[in-house]
This record gives C-alpha cells, structure tokens and sequence, in this order.
C-alpha cells in the first residue's frame, strides 16, 4: 500500500484534518435537518431556496470573487474566464438530463409557489454537483491547513460549516418528498464531499498544483452562477412570500459573512 506523500509528523496532522473534514458533514446535515422539520413543504423549498440565494450571492462575492482575480493572475484570463463558461455550461445541459420528481411526474405545477417538486428537485441535483465540488476544495484547504495549524483548520472549517447550513437546507428541500435511496445518496455526496477533499490532500498534497485548485474553482464558480442566476433568482421573484424570501436570503448573505469572518 502507497504511502502518503507527506512525513510522520505532518501525517499525524493530516489525520486530524482528515477528521475535521468528515465532522463537516454535520453542517450540510444540520441544514437539511432544518429543512426537514418544517411541515409545510412548499414554504420549506421556498424559504430554503431564499437563504440558499443569499449565501451564494455572497459566496461568490466575498470567497470566489477574489479567488477568481487570483485564479487570472496565476493561470491567465482566457483559461479561468473559460473554466467558469465550462462550469455553466456543465449544468446547461445537465439540466436537460436531471430527473422529474417522481411524485410530480405528469402532474401540473403548484401555482403561487416559487418552488414546485419538479423546479426543487432539479436545484436540489444541480446545488449537490456545484456544492460537491466546492466542498472538494475547501475540504483541501482545511486538511492542508491542518498540517500546518490545527486551531487555524478548526476556524476555517467553522467558517466553511456556517455557510454549509443553507446549502443542506437547498439540497434536502428537493428531496424531501422523494423516496429514502434518493433523499440518502443525494444528502450523502453533499455531506461527505468535503471529506474527500480532505482525502485527495492527504494522498497527492505534493501532486496538486494551485493552478489545477483555482481551475476547479473557476468551475465552481460558473456551475454557482447558473445556479444564481437561471435557478434561485427567477424562483424568488415568482415567490408567493416576498417578505420573507428577502429576510430568508439576507439571512443566508449574513452567514456566509460570519463563516468568511471566522474562517
């Protein structure tokens, strides 16, 4: 069996970034635990839709943003501008692709909702792909900081759980109606993602690049934005509760606010 790539001291580091990364599936849990107990389930997807909104928006301003200007330094701006096109372009034409709800299949919408079965299911695959993916990364960054400074990783990865709560909340409100197998492996790649960043850093710490992160963050950043922008925002303008889908995603801006102040 291959070793890591990485000494014993700095091994037995890992380890515990690797912990810290598999207890950050509690966050996305956490979210869609919340989601869950709402009995109402067409206000659950809405409101959860709202929050889901203002964290991305400010995920991508505050966390992404730079990281993208970082990214067209590093790698240039026709690569990272086209990575980001790829990103939004993955889920054009998986949205062609993902599945109906099987509750919904045939039958006619829920007027006077911003979120149907069908709209809810789709944002809930669209937002675990994205949401996986980002997760990847940072759980990268919080096993790499780990064998620098535990207390540095523990703060980072409070920053990175506080803004996984909304995300839990968008991904269960889709599947909350379907069937167990569905509701577990969709919640289950979302809560486990960040481990697996935590796993490809243990392993290949010396064989990733940082031009390869900030490409997978560019991807990250278009696959959130066609999320944003062709998904959450036309939903929360057809919202029934406008009121409170503005609070719900100020509320969700605000957490990703203090996750970005913490971490």
């Amino acid at each position: 069996m291959a070793l890591p790539l990485v000494n014993l001291s700095e091994g037995a580091k890992f380890f515990v970034g690797l912990l810290i990364t598999l207890i950050l599936g509690i966050f996305i849990l956490l979210g869609a635990l919340i989601s869950h107990a709402s009995k109402d389930g067409n206000m659950a997807r809405e409101v959860s839709a709202a929050v889901a909104l203002g964290a991305m928006v400010a995920l991508l301003v505050l966390d992404l943003g730079p990281e993208a200007v970082e990214a067209t330094e590093e790698i240039g701006f026709p690569l990272a501008l086209g990575a980001i096109a790829v990103g939004f372009a993955i889920l054009v034409v998986l949205d062609k692709f993902l599945p109906e709800s099987q509750h919904t299949h045939g039958a006619s919408h829920d007027h006077g909702h911003s979120c149907n079965h069908d709209d809810a299911l789709h944002i809930s695959i669209a937002a675990t792909i994205a949401i996986a993916i980002h997760n990847v990364v940072e759980g990268m960054s919080v096993c790499g900081i780990a064998a620098q400074s535990t207390e540095t990783a523990l703060l980072l990865a409070l920053g990175v759980g506080i803004h996984n709560i909304p995300m839990g909340m968008l991904i269960y409100a889709g599947v909350r109606d379907e069937g167990t197998y569905r509701k577990v492996t969709i919640v289950g790649v979302a809560a486990l993602s960040t481990f697996v960043g935590g796993l490809v850093m243990f392993f290949l710490s010396q064989a990733v690049s940082e031009a390869f992160i900030l490409l997978v963050v560019c991807l990250t950043i278009g696959l959130l934005l066609y999320i944003v922008v062709m998904e959450l925002i036309p939903h929360a303008v057809r919202a029934y509760h406008k009121p409170l889908v503005c609070g719900c995603a100020v509320l969700g801006a605000a957490l990703v606010v203090l996750s970005t102040l913490i971490g």
